[in-house]
């Protein structure tokens, strides 16, 4: 057993120290993808996941279906070859890279945190390669912290709340993880501040929450919404003041209609949201194409909408290419159509139906994972409606992988599994 513990901890850190290494093929291939695919390629083991773990299928299912109406899609939508096979690799990758992850946590859930330990020796000498070309150019007007430090402190704050938890030093592991999450809303990273600082709560009430009577379940989101919105109107004052947060906040705040509105600071900070469903009102059944053309910046228009006519026509043109999405469930419809869609959403209902399973499960709190389980799960309740869709290929597999392992070796009560899963007694 130690010795396959051994080859998965090198596996996974070639992987993640591999994906420093980019090539220029159909679109941009990263080495660490190659690498996950020739480790993938063996139908015997997929078998014995598919055993072990009914969910891979449920999941490679979806991928594959998914795959196919986009290929339908582009035909039907005379797409052209490049962004065809742009978006039929990304998609391919994506379910290599599921596969990848679901065999590599079968042998053991424990190699997360070599992986882990891995990507931060990798983004301190490479920095963070994932970085997409349209957030890479923002770093110059905005957050250093948002898009090279952060990337880095969010796994050295995962590992150190994993052995905290591990030697069950629990009001430690809520302090480390609600003081990260305060620093980063003031560092100008709002939505990775909310990670962790929901976690951190869910983490401290999680016994509470398990015995909690539904009339109370109701009763305590009215009362969390309450405090939230009276914290948040702090917050935005203390911003346009200038006494908190940064560049990125004041700026989105000062352009929101109604600053002290958070449902109007996610339409302005996500306009791409609103307008993917204007494209997919056009286009519901099939879809526009993989990375589908804006034809005359006539989508992004729409997101300038409320500025005056030659500011609107400046920055359409400046961000002129593809329609925008951000979003993965959305980003789906708009490339391959309402099926693509509903492929996407069965994953994500999937993965969160297993990983509320686990979040009230009382096995799975005495596990070391418990704090990745809640900071996972919040972090999907955001990417899959708010991030864009090649986040299909770089952090959905990982942790989508991590929690369905997870729940099933609590199911099956493996032995090895099992005691892989157990807490230090130290």
């Amino acid at each position: 057993m130690n010795i396959s513990r051994n080859k998965s901890n090198i596996k996974m850190v070639l992987y993640s120290l591999l994906s420093a290494a980019q090539v220029s093929f159909v679109g941009t291939l990263i080495m660490s993808e190659v690498y996950a695919g020739l480790n993938s390629l063996n139908f015997g083991r997929i078998g014995q996941l598919y055993r072990n773990n009914p969910d891979v299928k449920r999941v490679h299912r979806a991928m594959f279906i998914f795959l196919v109406v986009q290929m339908l899609s582009d035909v039907i939508n005379h797409n052209s070859m490049n962004n065809m096979l742009r978006g039929w690799a990304a998609i391919a990758v994506s379910l290599v890279i599921f596969t990848f992850m679901f065999r590599m946590f079968d042998d053991t859930p424990r190699i997360i945190i070599a992986f882990m330990c891995a990507e931060v020796v990798r983004m301190i000498l490479f920095g963070n390669t994932d970085l997409e070309q349209d957030t890479s150019s923002l770093m110059e007007d905005y957050s250093l912290f948002k898009f090279r430090i952060a990337p880095i402190t969010n796994y050295i704050i995962l590992l150190i709340t994993f052995y905290t938890y591990n030697k069950r030093k629990d009001m430690l592991t809520v302090a480390i993880l609600m003081v990260y999450g305060l620093a980063n809303v003031g560092l100008d990273y709002r939505s990775n501040g909310l990670f962790f600082l929901f976690g951190g709560l869910i983490i401290h009430f999680r016994r509470v929450l398990m015995h909690m009577t539904l009339a109370r379940k109701i009763g305590l989101t009215i009362f969390v919404g309450i405090v939230f919105q009276i914290l948040y109107m702090f917050y935005v004052h203390a911003v346009l003041s200038g006494e908190f947060g940064g560049k990125h906040a004041g700026d989105q705040l000062s352009e929101t209609g109604n600053p002290y509105n958070p449902f109007s600071l996610i339409g302005q900070g996500r306009g791409e949201f609103f307008v993917a469903i204007e494209a997919v009102k056009d286009a519901p059944w099939l879809g526009h194409g993989s990375w589908a053309t804006d034809e005359d910046n006539h989508y992004r228009s729409l997101m300038f909408k409320d500025l005056d006519k030659d500011k609107s026509r400046v920055l359409a043109l400046n961000n002129s290419g593809v329609i925008p999405s951000h979003s993965v469930l959305l980003g789906a419809w708009v490339y391959g159509g309402v099926i693509a869609f509903l492929c996407m959403f069965y994953i994500f209902w999937l993965s969160l139906k297993r990983a509320f399973s686990l979040m009230m499960d009382e096995r799975a709190m005495e596990t070391p994972y418990y704090p990745l389980i809640v900071l996972f799960t919040v972090q999907l309740l955001w990417i899959f409606p708010f991030s864009p869709l090649p986040h299909i290929r770089s952090t959905l597999p990982l942790m989508i992988a991590f929690i369905i392992t997870i729940y099933h070796s609590l199911q099956n009560d493996e032995e090895d599994e099992e005691e892989d899963l157990l807490p230090d007694n130290g």
